[in-house]
């Protein structure tokens, strides 16, 4: 779960396996069909597996031959709680809530091999399975590896600066960096620390160029959120911790607020309250585009049929 086109996928993944297991005939593979799991108890999981138990809920209407009881979701995650960025407290709340939904959590263990109908997890058991969703991390691009230059974990080198460690005029940041923090450690790869990375950055190039002084690097997350389905999230915003409605209505704010030019947030906004009154479209998504066909190609189509339909006797 990388990309707006990850979730198209998954979106239509899901509905193509409601349309398979709902005919009689396919008793017998309802089970992997209507299996779901989740690798990865981070942001990306938690928020996958909380989707998809709302998109299978509110869809589940629509197929009179299946029942709530036959959905399962699995998440799994190497850790004795989800979401260990937000500490224990919010960690242990996010679990509890997941688990009374129905989802079962797979704690300190982690996916050691899979096969088209089966997941095989690092505790020996196996389960029967059609789809899995991979939101256990993410890699630095595999560009990195062809660069000759300072690296660790795949990431490249760099001073509180953002200048690449022994190559003086060369600058990384974001996902692709290990950008050294005030603690000790290194700036976590979000949105929030890569924006303002950008800017030191830029600013900092300038004063290469100048010989001037160069800035370090200094920021401290001011929060993180995640949602948990049905209108439930949990959130750390400067120290404080929300949980339940009020952090998922602060994490939709803050996306809200993200949005460029104010048409595109009446817009979202506008379909977010039509969302609390009516049900949703549950249509599967088209990604690829209809094949154009040239005036040449036409014309030499049109000529091949008719020379073929002259030939008939």
């Amino acid at each position: 779960m990388k990309s707006i086109g990850d979730a198209i996928d998954l979106r239509n993944t899901l509905i193509a396996r409601l349309e398979e297991a709902n005919p009689d005939c396919a008793t017998k593979n309802r089970e992997p069909l209507l299996t779901f799991v989740v690798a990865g108890g981070g942001f990306a999981g938690v928020e996958t597996v909380g989707s998809i138990k709302d998109f299978l809920h509110d869809a589940l209407p629509y197929y009179p031959n299946l029942k709530p009881e036959m959905i399962k979701t699995v998440l799994v995650h190497p850790g004795d709680f989800v979401l260990p960025e937000l500490g224990e407290g919010l960690g242990r709340y996010a679990s509890r809530k997941l688990a009374e939904r129905g989802v079962q959590l797979r704690a300190k263990t982690k996916v050691s091999a899979v096969t088209p109908r089966e997941v095989t997890l690092s505790d020996g058991t196996s389960i029967a399975s059609f789809t899995l969703v991979w939101a256990a991390g993410t890699s630095p691009h595999p560009l990195l590896n062809e660069l000759d230059v300072p690296k660790e974990h795949g990431r490249v080198k760099v001073n509180a600066h953002m200048e690449v460690e022994g190559l003086s005029g060369l600058w990384a940041l974001g996902d692709c960096a290990m950008v050294p923090d005030s603690t000790g450690g290194f700036c976590p790869p979000t949105a929030q620390h890569a924006a303002r990375e950008g800017k030191v950055l830029a600013s900092n190039i300038i004063a290469g160029t100048r010989r001037e002084p160069l800035r370090a690097f200094r920021f401290k997350t001011l929060g993180l959120l995640a949602s948990i389905g049905q209108r439930t999230g949990v959130a750390r915003i400067l120290g404080v911790n929300f949980s339940g409605f009020l952090a998922w209505w602060l994490w939709r704010t803050v996306y809200l607020s993200k949005l460029p030019r104010i048409e595109k947030k009446l817009r979202v906004a506008l379909d977010w309250t039509l969302d609390l009154f009516f049900s949703k479209d549950f249509v599967q998504y088209g990604r690829e585009r209809a094949s154009t066909i040239s005036a040449e190609q036409e014309h030499a189509r049109d000529t091949m049929v008719a020379l073929c339909v002259s030939r008939v006797p």
